[in-house]
C-alpha cells in the first residue's frame, strides 16, 4: 500500500495525548460519612466498573476514528508507487531496416507495425519515437500519426546498445513520471550483436515482429572475373536462407534489356554462381534480378560499367618512339611524346603510364616527380640507353628499391623464358609455348635473378623485371641492339602494360559506409560535382586535384539504385549502389522475458498493459465510512451503555 500525502501520517503520534488523558483520574470526591457503608461499598464497586469499561470502548472508538481520519487524509492505494506518478511517459523504437521487409501473419512486418501503433496511439499527449534513420522527441500524437504515414525502409541497422542508448536520451531527466520503453522489431540475429537488456530508467516492452516464411534468396555480390578487349566475365553469386529453390531463373538487364538469363543451382552450402559473358562496353544501369518470395530487397543487385576513359601515355624520349605510337592508339589510348631535354610537367602529372624511353639522363626534377606520380598509383616503364648516365639511373631505382645498374655486357643473348602467371602475360597464351623464334639483344645491363622477372635470358638473367608497377628492362631495345620490337612479344607486352593502369571496374558501392570514391576529372575553379538519381540528388563533400576529384560518402544516399555525376548538367559517369546483404540471412533471437523485460504478442497489449499499470485502487473513501461508522458507534455507546 502506497500513500499519495505519506506526510500527514506523522499526526498519529498526537494519538497519544487522549490516552495520557483517560490514564489519569483528574476529578476529585468529596467525602460523606454514613453509619452504614455496606451498601454504598457494593453501589460504588459496580459503578467504577461500568464506567471503566465504557471509558476505554470511548478511547479506543475515538483513537481509531481518528486514525481513519489520518489516514483517509493521506489517501491510500494499492498499486506501484511509479504507477501513481502524475504523468507517463514513453518512447517508442520501430525497426525499418530491409529485414522488415518480410510478411507475417497480416503482411508485412513494417506496414503491420505502423499500422498497430496507428490505432493504439493516444490521441492527446506527448511521445518521444525513433526509427533506424530518424528520431522525435516529445512529439504530439497528431504528428507522429503522419510521420508513421512516412517512414520508409532504412539500410542502417542499429545495435541493442545503441538502440538503449538513444532511447535513455529521449527519456525525460526528471523522476516524476512513469517511464516507458516500447521496442517493434523483428529483433533479427546479427553476426556480432550484444545481448538484450532493459533500460535501467524504465519498463522495457519488446514486440517481436515474427516472419512466417523463413527461406529468402539473396543476389549476394557480383564482379568482372575475366576482361578481354572483345568481351567481360561478369560473375554473380548467390546465397540461400533456409530451403534453397531448385533452377532459380536469374537475369541480367542494362535498363529495361534483357542482356542474359541464366539458370542458377544451389549447392549443399545453399549457395550458387552464375557467370555472364557479354560484350565489353557500357553497361551504366546494369541490374541483376531474381524472382524470390522472401525479402524484397536482395532481389536485385544495381552495377555500372562505364566507358573507360582514355589511358593517358607519356613518353618522355621521342627517339625511336614509333613503335609505341602504332601501339597506344586513340580511342583507347591517348599518347603524348616529349623529348627529354624538353619535358612538359603539367601534362606528365595527368598521366596513368610514364615511359622513359632510352633517355640518358634522369635530372633529380625528373626523378622527384617521377617518384610522385608513382605514389598516385602511376605506371612507370623504364627502357634504358646504352650511353645511359648510371649514377642518375641507380639514383632514381634507390627511390624505389630496385636493383641498379652495374656495367654493361656486350655479349648477344637470346630472349627465352616468359613468366606466363605475370598479368601483363596472363591472358595471351592459351598454353605456355617452349620453342618460338626468340628475341636477342646484343648487349645488356647486368642485373642479378631477379623474383619480378617478366622475361629472362636463356642464362636466366632477368630482360624485363617488374616491382610495385614499375617495369625496368635491361637491355635498350633499339633496332641497333635488339630484335625485340619485330618480335611477336613487343605489342601484349607494351598494350597489357598500358591496360593494367586501369583497375577492373568497381561495379558498385555500399549504401550507409564512409567511402572515397575518385573520378578523373578536371574542374574550374567554382565547379561541383553532385549525384542524382530520379527521385534524389544530393552535393557529396569532395576534393578536387589536378586530374581527379576525390568524393566522400558518408549518410548519402539513402536508397539503393542508380546515381549519375553531374558537372553542371554534363554526366561524367554513372554510380551504382546497393544495401548490404547482412539481414539477408533470416535468423532471429531468441527472446527470454524477466522482470524488467517484458515481451508482449503486439503493440495493442502493450498500451493496455500500460494503462493497467497507471490505475490504482484508491482505498480513501473506505477510510472515511470507517471514520462514519466508528462515529455512530461512539454516540451508541455514550447512549445506550450506562
Amino acid at each position: 500500500m502506497y500513500f499519495r500525502n505519506p506526510e500527514l501520517l506523522y499526526a498519529l503520534f498526537l494519538l497519544v495525548i487522549p490516552v495520557l488523558v483517560h490514564l489519569f483520574q483528574l476529578r476529585r470526591f468529596r467525602i460523606e460519612k454514613f453509619t452504614n457503608v455496606k451498601f454504598l461499598k457494593k453501589a460504588v464497586q459496580q459503578t467504577r466498573k461500568s464506567s471503566t469499561i465504557k471509558k476505554w470502548l470511548i478511547l479506543f472508538t475515538r483513537l481509531l476514528l481518528l486514525a481513519s481520519l489520518i489516514i483517509a487524509f493521506a489517501q491510500p492505494y494499492f498499486g506501484s508507487s511509479a504507477a501513481e506518478s502524475e504523468s507517463q511517459e514513453t518512447v517508442i523504437y520501430l525497426d525499418n531496416s530491409y529485414s522488415m521487409q518480410a510478411r507475417g501473419k497480416n503482411g508485412v512486418l513494417l506496414k503491420q507495425g505502423i499500422q498497430q501503433l496507428l490505432e493504439n496511439l493516444p490521441q492527446e499527449g506527448e511521445i518521444s519515437f525513433f526509427t533506424n534513420s530518424e528520431q522525435f522527441k516529445d512529439i504530439s500524437a497528431t504528428s507522429l500519426r503522419k510521420k508513421l504515414q512516412e517512414i520508409t525502409y532504412s539500410p542502417e541497422q542499429l545495435s541493442w546498445k545503441t538502440i538503449s542508448l538513444k532511447a535513455e536520451a529521449l527519456l525525460a531527466e526528471n523522476g516524476s513520471s512513469a517511464k516507458n520503453f516500447i521496442a517493434i522489431s523483428d529483433f533479427q540475429q546479427k553476426a556480432q550483436d550484444d545481448s538484450l537488456s532493459a533500460l535501467p530508467s524504465a519498463r522495457t516492452f519488446l514486440v517481436p515482429a515474427k516472419p512466417e516464411n523463413l527461406n529468402n534468396v539473396a543476389v549476394d555480390s557480383a564482379f568482372v572475373s575475366e576482361k578481354s578487349p572483345d568481351q567481360l566475365t561478369l560473375k554473380v553469386l548467390l546465397k540461400a536462407s533456409g530451403k534453397a529453390p531448385e533452377g532459380l531463373p536469374v537475369s541480367l538487364y542494362n535498363g529495361s534489356n534483357l542482356l542474359s538469363r541464366k539458370t542458377a543451382n544451389f549447392d549443399e552450402e545453399l549457395a550458387a554462381e552464375v557467370d555472364f559473358s557479354i560484350p565489353s562496353g557500357p553497361v551504366e544501369n546494369g541490374r541483376i534480378s531474381i524472382e524470390d518470395n522472401g525479402l524484397e530487397f536482395d532481389n536485385q543487385l544495381f552495377f555500372s560499367i562505364n566507358e573507360p576513359s582514355a589511358i593517358k601515355v607519356v613518353v618522355i624520349g621521342d627517339k625511336n618512339s614509333d613503335f609505341l605510337s602504332r601501339i597506344f592508339t586513340a580511342p583507347e589510348f591517348n599518347l603524348q611524346v616529349f623529348p627529354e631535354e624538353n619535358v612538359n610537367y603539367n601534362e606528365l602529372s595527368l598521366a596513368n603510364l610514364v615511359i622513359l624511353n632510352e633517355v640518358r639522363n634522369i635530372p633529380p626534377s625528373l626523378n622527384n616527380q617521377l617518384v610522385q606520380l608513382h605514389g598516385e598509383n602511376v605506371f612507370l616503364v623504364v627502357i634504358p640507353s646504352g650511353q645511359a648516365d648510371l649514377q642518375s639511373y641507380n639514383s632514381f631505382f634507390r627511390e624505389f628499391g630496385l636493383q641498379g645498374f652495374s656495367n654493361i655486357v656486350q655479349q648477344e643473348r637470346l630472349i627465352t623464358d616468359i613468366s606466363f602467371s605475370h598479368p601483363v602475360y596472363a591472358s595471351v597464351f592459351d598454353e605456355k609455348v617452349q620453342n618460338f623464334q626468340y628475341p636477342k639483344v646484343q648487349s645488356y645491363f647486368a642485373i642479378n635473378r631477379s623474383p619480378g622477372a617478366v622475361l629472362s635470358f636463356e642464362t636466366g638473367q632477368p630482360f624485363l623485371i617488374e616491382k610495385d608497377h614499375i617495369f625496368v628492362f635491361s637491355a635498350p631495345i633499339n633496332g641497333q641492339n635488339s630484335n625485340f620490337k619485330a618480335s611477336p612479344l613487343i605489342v601484349p607486352t607494351f598494350y597489357n602494360i598500358g591496360n593494367l593502369t586501369i583497375s577492373l571496374p568497381q561495379l558498385y558501392f555500399s549504401l550507409n559506409e564512409d567511402q572515397k570514391i575518385s573520378l578523373q576529372a578536371q574542374l574550374g575553379k567554382d565547379e561541383i560535382l553532385k549525384l542524382a538519381s530520379p527521385d534524389y540528388s544530393f552535393i557529396p563533400r569532395q576534393q578536387s586535384f589536378q586530374n581527379k576529384v576525390e568524393l566522400f560518402l558518408e549518410n548519402d544516399p539513402p536508397q539503393p539504385g542508380h546515381y549519375e555525376v553531374l558537372r553542371d548538367t554534363a554526366v561524367l559517369r554513372t554510380l551504382a549502389f546497393n544495401a548490404g546483404r547482412s539481414e539477408s540471412q533470416m535468423r532471429y533471437r531468441e527472446i527470454k522475458p524477466s522482470k524488467d523485460l517484458l515481451m508482449q504478442q503486439n503493440v495493442p497489449d502493450v498500451f493496455e498493459e500500460i494503462k493497467a499499470t497507471g490505475e490504482t485502487a484508491a482505498l480513501w473513501k473506505w477510510f472515511v465510512i470507517f471514520a462514519l461508522i466508528l462515529l455512530l458507534t461512539e454516540m451508541l455507546i455514550l447512549k445506550f451503555f450506562k
